[in-house]
């Protein structure tokens, strides 16, 4: 099988589209979609994969050929009409008459009349609507920008008579072949403003979308940088992926022919100075500016005037401010490769020439940047690494953090290779690595930040692993070694500590030791030491060496370091009630560090911002920053690599709120950053989600990935201590009630370790959780000795630990909700009427912030506890909100405890409301299905009866794809969606998947 038919991406709000485009034309009579895109984008493609699920009972295609005015008339129409007539449409009564001018194999054509042309447009209009009825027709019209005239003037007459036939027609074009004066152009605004007419377009593919495009099409993902390299050069062009990755290094591979010849068509027209214009700006890339280009050419004004006119109308170049752009990156390519070598060489010499002898208004930092490409690429390597030195310098200025990374790696790259680097820079290489390894952390990227601070550190291998009395000894290290180290330990620390990973603390430690007292960096590297001692729970310490380090910084005019330490201060505040002054020392740290461009500082504090406001219990100021923090790292430019913890922060709120399915969406959607412990808390995050659902095969993969990407042995522990208990329920949800009470035996002794934080704001949280969990395995230990001893045992060690829970009235919001949650189980054996009491305080908090997921374990526990009072009617007012309300937000796993709770005490489950689905949950392989899991609910709705993931499933199926494609696509494994899949025909009540997947498009699902 041919890999490339089987993979479609990127398209399907397309196809939906189509498809709620022919039920409209089903129920309203005739309609079009013009389909517009780029050579290669896919809409061929696309169309492909709406034949497979159109709502319409025929379809047939005509394409025109590359033949222009010239060619055959009628040509799409031509091709269509026969098909029809083979498959049994029949012509009108009194013969085959002027169809036969289309159609040879009808019979004789009728001689040519004046009114020939009007006879054919009508039959053709009869045909059409006899071949539409029933069930309706889709007629496609493929390569429109090569119609003739005759098949342009009978697409407008079909367009303006099929009236309430149910005709569907597509009709698709090149956007890129149409020049100023194509006559497709003046045509599509008319057609669009006719009833029934819409216009779309097929964009390229997104960079996930490359992404996923070239695993499917090479059996494996691509490394991220390799993917980046692969959506830059195809720019989302599904051909120019697919013919790239046919060459064995995608990112090194020319043009290939079928698609440089897309490319180059619409040059052939141009005369020879018109072409030389393009030939040296494509030199430049995929921009130039006007005047470096005029530069460069030499031709003078008038003729550079006149080729880039031509230029322009040949839809070759594209008018942007103050220069031009190729209309495709790749036709910028293929104008380059047919240059000799030389003649490239030569060219980039003159643009090198020309900035470096300044071009009047060209912005200096673009300047000093293009002047290092061109340099580079004319091979004057001396040239080229003091140009991107400078030009690094100019991105820092700009807060270009991408571009200043990039430009950096460029230096270190030609350091061997200029022996006099040193000298033309006035940097030395342990500087520029230190740099460099500073440039890469603000840009978000800590493991490759860590690792070229690390690079330079092999330089003093010795004296770094020397032991700390030889190190005190300033004689044994020179002075200048000395600070060389101490500034690349701080860098490696500094990395560490985003990462969350073990050697931080040591490597400030060590920079310490070997910083002289006095020196201006030593306040940077005790406001990161704060911050380590802050998340690893020495809060204490941690406060301590934040004022430390507050001292320092001003001593030393350290606004980076204030500002560092103001946060750190502040977040410790977070951890009391106090939240305004919380608030207002790190929005000082904020200002201050925007001011210093220190970026990786300001986004660390607005991100904590966003945490104070959620631990006080105010989510929607939390999620008004988090907000704030998503424009802020686009505004940047790193929405690649900074925006995870924003988003982990929006989708956690989602989650309180109940928004499980946004949650989900939004968090899947964003692209893991390169800081691993960003990745592990989105891992983190979908497993509670997940857990909330009731989905445990989804809870599994997303707790492994979270274990691979932060590994317990080498990470902080609270940065993992949040896949215990999900693994703990993994076993409960799957039946394996001695395994999961090891897990929580496992669990408690974590919590147990004489650790700082294991003691404070950490511990209720993670004590509430396992007390929930308890709960749920004291249910199916009954009548089992043993394992009722393993539970005992457990709610034992529960209550030990939480004499460590901090007092109540000094802590914060959220701290105060797990402390209660945790007391209130520990009551609701013993003493139902105070757990009730903790349970009255948790709904009343909880409901009065809209918590609504939260909520949920409150309404269950005031339910049972009502029952062990014997309020019987207080407790089915509980269970009925709590039923709905889980059922509203889609949370399986409490539905599933509402249900055992009513089934034991013999309550009925509320009726399902008109827009309730009272299936939700019961997701992956979690035992025992929801209630009202049959074919259709009470609404006679299918559908209803499905999971959110379900459905998804359900769409992937109704689109032909196998369990294979759909596992790739959902990121599940293939034999979670064989469950899904047979989950999906049981509550359907169907044989096999062709009938889901009818099921699915008549209720309009795609």
């Amino acid at each position: 099988m041919d890999t490339r038919s089987s993979v479609f991406v990127g398209r399907r709000d397309h196809v939906r589209n189509l498809a709620a485009h022919a039920r409209r034309v089903l129920k309203d009579g005739a309609g079009a979609v013009l389909v517009g895109g780029e050579a290669g984008v896919g809409k061929s493609r696309l169309l492909r994969e709406y034949a497979r699920v159109r709502p319409m009972r025929r379809a047939v295609a005509g394409g025109c050929p590359e033949l222009g005015v010239e060619g055959l008339p009628f040509a799409p129409f031509a091709a269509a009409l026969r098909r029809l007539v083979r498959d049994g449409a029949v012509p009108a009564a009194d013969g085959p008459g002027e169809l036969a001018r289309l159609l040879p194999e009808l019979g004789a054509a009728p001689e040519g009349t004046g009114e020939g042309r009007a006879r054919l447009f009508e039959q053709v209009l009869v045909l059409l609507e006899q071949a539409a009825t029933p069930g309706g027709l889709t007629l496609v019209l493929e390569d429109m920008h090569w119609s003739d005239a005759s098949t342009r003037d009978l697409l407008v007459f079909l367009l303006g008579n099929l009236d309430s036939a149910p005709v569907q027609i597509i009709a698709t074009y090149r956007t890129d072949a149409l020049h100023r004066g194509h006559p497709l152009r003046r045509l599509l605004p008319e057609l669009e403003r006719l009833p029934g007419v819409v216009r779309t377009e097929v964009p390229p593919l997104s960079r996930e979308e490359v992404a996923e495009l070239a695993a499917g099409l090479g059996g494996g993902a691509l490394p991220d940088r390799q993917a980046d390299r692969l959506f830059e050069r195809s720019g989302g062009n599904p051909l120019f992926v697919e013919s790239f990755l046919a060459h064995p290094d995608s990112a090194t591979a020319p043009v290939p022919e079928g698609p440089r010849e897309l490319l180059l068509g619409t040059l052939r027209a141009l005369d020879a100075t018109a072409v030389g214009v393009l030939q040296a700006a494509s030199a430049a890339g995929e921009r130039v500016h006007h005047a470096l280009l005029e530069e460069v050419t030499g031709i003078g004004p008038d003729a550079f005037a006149a080729a880039v006119r031509a230029a322009v109308d040949a839809n070759a170049l594209v008018p942007r401010g103050d220069g031009y752009a190729f209309r495709h990156a790749l036709l910028a390519e293929a104008v380059q490769e047919d240059l000799l070598p030389g003649e490239r060489t030569r060219l980039h010499r003159r643009y090198a020439d020309a900035l470096e002898a300044g071009v009047e208004g060209l912005d200096p930092g673009q300047a000093a940047m293009l002047l290092a490409h061109h340099a580079y690429a004319a091979h004057d390597l001396p040239r080229a690494l003091e140009g991107a030195w400078r030009a690094a310098e100019a991105a820092h200025r700009g807060a270009a953090l991408p571009e200043r990374v990039s430009l950096l790696e460029r230096v270190l790259e030609l350091w061997d290779q200029v022996p006099d680097a040193q000298r033309r820079i006035g940097c030395s290489a342990s500087e520029l690595l230190y740099v460099l390894s500073q440039a890469t952390l603000d840009n978000g990227s800590p493991r490759r930040a860590a690792e070229y601070a690390g690079e330079g550190l092999k330089a003093y291998s010795t004296w770094v692993d020397s032991d700390i009395c030889a190190v005190r000894a300033a004689r044994v290290i020179p002075e200048e070694d000395a600070l060389a180290m101490g500034r690349l330990l701080q860098a490696r620390g500094d990395a560490r500590k985003e990462m969350s990973q073990d050697g931080a603390l040591e490597d400030y430690g060590a920079a310490l030791l070997r910083l002289p007292e006095g020196h201006p960096l030593r306040a940077r590297v005790t406001a990161g030491l704060a911050t380590t001692l802050m998340v690893r729970g020495h809060d204490e310490e941690a406060r301590r060496a934040a004022e430390l380090a507050l001292e320092r910084a001003r001593a030393a005019g350290d606004v980076r370091s204030e500002a560092d330490a103001l946060i750190t201060l502040g977040s410790l505040l977070s951890h009391t009630p106090d939240t305004d002054a919380a608030v207002a020392s790190i929005a000082e740290g904020i200002r201050l560090a925007r001011g210093a461009g220190a970026v990786s500082v300001e986004l660390r504090g607005r991100n904590n911002l966003a945490a104070v406001y959620d631990h006080a219990g105010r989510p929607d100021e939390a999620m008004r920053e988090n907000r704030e923090g998503l424009e802020r790292v686009a505004e940047l430019g790193l929405t690649r690599t900074q925006s995870g913890a924003f988003a982990f922060g929006v989708g956690y709120l989602l989650f309180g709120n109940g928004d499980l399915d946004e949650a989900v969406r939004l968090v899947r959607a964003q692209r893991p950053d390169a800081n691993p412990r960003s990745q592990a808390r989105r891992h983190r995050l979908l497993a509670e989600v997940q857990r909330m659902r009731g989905a445990a095969a989804e809870v599994a993969e997303e707790v492994e990935a979270a274990d691979r990407l932060m590994p317990p042995e080498n990470s902080a522990r609270v940065e993992t201590l949040g896949n215990l208990a999900p693994r703990a329920w993994l076993h409960h949800a799957r039946g394996r009630i001695d395994e999961g009470l090891d897990a929580l035996d496992a669990l408690m002794k974590v919590l147990e370790e004489d650790r700082p934080w294991a003691e404070g704001v950490w511990i209720g949280m993670a004590l509430a959780t396992t007390a929930e969990l308890v709960r749920d395995f004291a249910r199916d230990a009954e009548g089992d000795p043993g394992r009722t001893a393993a539970v005992d045992a457990l709610k034992r060690r529960i209550a030990r630990k939480a004499q460590d829970l901090p007092d109540e009235d000094a802590s914060p919001f959220i701290i105060r909700v797990d402390i209660r949650a945790v007391r209130a189980y520990l009551a609701m054996d013993g003493d139902p009427r105070a757990a009730e009491e903790h349970w009255a305080w948790h709904e009343r908090e909880l409901r009065s912030r809209g918590l609504r997921a939260f909520l949920l374990q409150a309404l269950l526990g005031r339910a049972e506890c009502a029952l062990a009072l014997g309020e019987r009617e207080r407790a089915v007012a509980h269970l009925h909100e709590l039923h709905a309300l889980a059922t509203e937000c889609g949370a399986g796993l409490y539905l599933r405890r509402a249900r055992l709770v009513m089934e034991g005490h013999g309550i009925e489950p509320p009726e399902p409301g008109p827009a309730a689905d009272p299936a939700l949950g019961g997701g992956g392989d979690t035992p025992g299905g929801a209630p009202g899991s049959g074919p259709a609910d009470a609404s006679g709705n299918a559908l209803a009866a499905l999971t959110p993931r379900e459905r998804e499933v359900l769409v992937q199926v109704a689109q032909g794809r196998t369990n294979r494609e759909i596992a790739d696509e959902l990121v599940i494994s293939a034999k979670t969606v064989s469950v899904h899949v047979s989950n999906v025909l049981g509550k359907l009540g169907v044989a096999n998947r062709n009938a889901a997947a009818r099921k699915a498009i008549d209720s309009g699902l795609v």
